[in-house]
Order: C-alpha cells, then sequence, then structure tokens
C-alpha cells in the first residue's frame, strides 16, 4: 500500500475546517492516500466571534462539503442589507437583493462543519481526518529535501492524552488567523501585523426581554417612510459609521449588533474578549452619543436592550507578502487579513476549497509547484477584494455641513455599482482551469 500524504492543518475554525472537509471530498488518488489531522489550541468550538453573513458564493460551498444543510435550520435568512441613513431615516438602497443569504452565529457554523467531517470520516472511502482540540505546537520544522523529507511537528496536550506529542507531515496548511504561528514560523517571519486601531464592538439583544413582544416590538421600529427599519439586516449609516443591526437566528426574536469603533489595542486580549459591568453601560453611552440625534429615534432603545456585549479586535497584514515557502503555506487572515467586509468568512472558506483542489495534483506536481499554481489562481481575487476594503475602510469623512448629504449620495453611488456586478456571486473555484 502507498504511503499516506499526511497534511496537518493548523486552526479549526471556518478556514481549516472548510479545507480539511474538502481535501476529504477529492477524488482518491491511489498512488498518494490522503490523512489529514487539524490542530486546534482550544479544547473546543470557541463561542466568541459573533454572528457571520453567509454569501450565495460561501454557501454554495458550504452546502457541497455537507454543513450548509445542517446551518441553515439554525440562521436568519438574509433577503437583502438595507441601508438607511441616519440623517433622514429613508432607505438609501438594498445591497444584494433576493440572493441566496444568510446570517448565523459563528460557533453555529464551525460545529456544522466539524459534524460533517465527522460524518465524512465515518465513512469507509472518506480519508481519515483526526481534529485534535487542547494541541498547542511547540515547534515546527522542515526536515531532508523536498523530495525526500518531510515536516516534524511537535505539541502539548494538556486535557486528554497529556504530554507532548509528535507529528510528521507532507505539508503544513497555517488556518490559525492573523496571528498565524505557521506564518510566524516558517513562511515569513517578518511579515507583522498591524493592529487598525479599532474593534468591533458586538452585542446580542433579546427582544423577548421583560415580558415584551418581539412583533409588536419591531412594528414600533420604522424608517422615515413608516416601513420596518429590520427586515432581516439592516445598516444604519451616519457618514464613516455604521450600525450593524441584524436578525440571527430562524425566530426572530433575538437581535446582533455590531459597531466599529476605535479602541487602545489590549495585547492580553487579541483574540476578543466579553464585556462586563459598568463596561457594558459605557458601550451604550459611546454608541448612543454616537448615533444620537437624526431621523431614528428607535436606536437608543434597540441599544439598551443589549445585554451581552464583546470586543473583538481589528488587526490587518499588508496586501504584498509571502503565502508560501517550503511544506507550508497559509490560507484565511494568516495570510491577507483585511478589516471587516462582509465576506470575510466567505473568502476563507473559498481560499481552502481552491487549494483542495490544487493539492488533488499532488500525484503528478511537486510541492512548490502546486503552492504556485495556488497562489496563480488566487492572488488576483485576493488583491482586488482587499483594494476595494481598503478604500472603503480609508475612506474621507467630509467634515462641512453638507458631509451628511455627501455620504449619503456617496452610498447610494456604491450600492449602484454593486448592482451593476450582475455576476458578483457568479464564480466557483471548484471549476476554475488549473494551470498547465
Amino acid at each position: 500500500m502507498s504511503k499516506p500524504f499526511h497534511i496537518v492543518i493548523v486552526g479549526a475554525g471556518p478556514a481549516g475546517l472548510s479545507t480539511a472537509l474538502a481535501l476529504a471530498k477529492q477524488p482518491p488518488v491511489s498512488s498518494s492516500p490522503l490523512h489529514i489531522t487539524v490542530l486546534e489550541l482550544r479544547d473546543g468550538v470557541q463561542t466568541l466571534g459573533g454572528a457571520v453573513n453567509l454569501t450565495p458564493l460561501a454557501l454554495r460551498y458550504l452546502d457541497w462539503l455537507g454543513a450548509g444543510g445542517k446551518l441553515r435550520p439554525q440562521a436568519s435568512t438574509v433577503s437583502a442589507i438595507e441601508l438607511v441613513a441616519h440623517r433622514t431615516g429613508g432607505l438609501l438602497g438594498r445591497l444584494w437583493p433576493d440572493v441566496d443569504a444568510i446570517r448565523a452565529q459563528r460557533q453555529l457554523l464551525v460545529e456544522a462543519l466539524r459534524d460533517a467531517i465527522y460524518e465524512l470520516s465515518a465513512g469507509n472511502q472518506a480519508p481519515k481526518v483526526d481534529i485534535i482540540y487542547d494541541a498547542k505546537i511547540n515547534e515546527m520544522r522542515e526536515f531532508g529535501s523536498m523530495d525526500n523529507g518531510g515536516l516534524e511537528i511537535i505539541y502539548v496536550k494538556t486535557g486528554a492524552s497529556p504530554g507532548k506529542h509528535t507529528l510528521e507531515a507532507d505539508v503544513i496548511i497555517g488556518c490559525d488567523g492573523i496571528h498565524s504561528q505557521v506564518r510566524n514560523a516558517l513562511v515569513e517571519p517578518g511579515r507583522k501585523r498591524t493592529y487598525s486601531g479599532k474593534c468591533t464592538t458586538y452585542g446580542y439583544a433579546d427582544l423577548r426581554k421583560n415580558g415584551a413582544n418581539p412583533s409588536e416590538l419591531v412594528k414600533s421600529w420604522v424608517r422615515a417612510d413608516g416601513c420596518p427599519l429590520i427586515t432581516d439586516t439592516t445598516l444604519v449609516t451616519k457618514g464613516n459609521e455604521a450600525l450593524l443591526l441584524t436578525y440571527y437566528e430562524p425566530s426572530h426574536e433575538k437581535l446582533y449588533l455590531a459597531f466599529v469603533n476605535p479602541m487602545t489595542e489590549k495585547e492580553d486580549a487579541r483574540e476578543g474578549w466579553s464585556v462586563h459591568g459598568a463596561d457594558k453601560e459605557g458601550i451604550k453611552r459611546s454608541i448612543r452619543g454616537t448615533f444620537q440625534g437624526g431621523a431614528l429615534k428607535c436606536l437608543g432603545e434597540i441599544i439598551d436592550l443589549c445585554e451581552e456585549w464583546f470586543f473583538f479586535p481589528v488587526y490587518m497584514l499588508p496586501q504584498e507578502g509571502d503565502w508560501c515557502k517550503g511544506r507550508a503555506i497559509v490560507i484565511g487572515d494568516a495570510a491577507h487579513a483585511m478589516p471587516p467586509q462582509g465576506e470575510a468568512t466567505g473568502v476563507a472558506i473559498e481560499d481552502g476549497v481552491l487549494l483542495a483542489r490544487v493539492l488533488s495534483r499532488r500525484a503528478t506536481r511537486d510541492i512548490p509547484t502546486l503552492f504556485r499554481d495556488y497562489e496563480t489562481l488566487r492572488r488576483p481575487d485576493i488583491q482586488e477584494t482587499y483594494k476595494e476594503t481598503m478604500a472603503r475602510w480609508n475612506a474621507p469623512v467630509p467634515k462641512a455641513w453638507m458631509s451628511g448629504f455627501i455620504m449619503d449620495w456617496m452610498t447610494w453611488g456604491y450600492l449602484k455599482l454593486m448592482g451593476m456586478k450582475k455576476d458578483y456571486f457568479g464564480r466557483d473555484v471548484r471549476n476554475m482551469e488549473l494551470p498547465a
């Protein structure tokens, strides 16, 4: 029997688990059977991370991976993202109307992917996939040559099967986010992350609070035209500031709120943290202060309903940089972290699906060539996404009294531009022509 081709994936988030599933679903290569190991630092699925938007592109891949059907019943459908002007209370436009999109808690997405792996691995024909939680990597090093060598990964567990463990792999894929160990140890140690100076502040509101009737409560939250302020997902815009108001579960009895605000970096809480006590009231005052005035008098009431608040710091990587070296490659935020842009989770999932397809030719192409193939196919899309995201993130805010009119006009123009991209969600990396 041929020696298995062992791929170690670091990180059991959306990028890592999607990559593992996509690899397992590739047609088998008899001369190079797969063995996949996923190493995750945490002892289980992370609960932080908020509610994520999943576009038709992301859902197409999730359905194929076997996770979409598990996640959809736990999510809220998104018929459009409605942009509403804080100044007038009027509807500026609808982004991505009538597409197949959902919003769901990130934790539920990861659990759906994990469960799909467990189900696939239970079959006799599928490659072996091991997910190892509570795995703290101490050392990663390459040995031998590209033709006759590999990687040694040493990790420590403190819970089940405690002690030091060693793995040998042919390839390591870093899906371990902005603070990536794989990037820092094996790919490009000199490529440093930068803190944006801002955090995503997000919270959850239970509309049943104090015995309220959610449907009656929502009826009182209206735009200037008398229509509901929140149909599925609403973005209230004020200059360059925006407050996201969205349902994230099917009953529509709970809301998710998110707001990006300036904050000093906290090195001891780089993965996000929960807010307790007096800080909760401080957050409410800050957001209420930012969105006071205007035509939407109900915003203060909605903000006050939030009892759970969290911070998630926004880090970025320079656009240009290495994604691979030797037997190591990084994808997702580990390769191209950028500010929030509404599709980050889908981009990371797509990274994994494409890389798995490229690696399906491992029997006929060496590892450096496979990694070059991936970069050839992926970099143009990532560069375009990065360019558009940074243009919005750094857009200047007019200071004059006309600023509200100008920003409303710019938002309307952006919506018109996006509406002209008829095939925006049409691409499918599973069908891309691979390099010769």
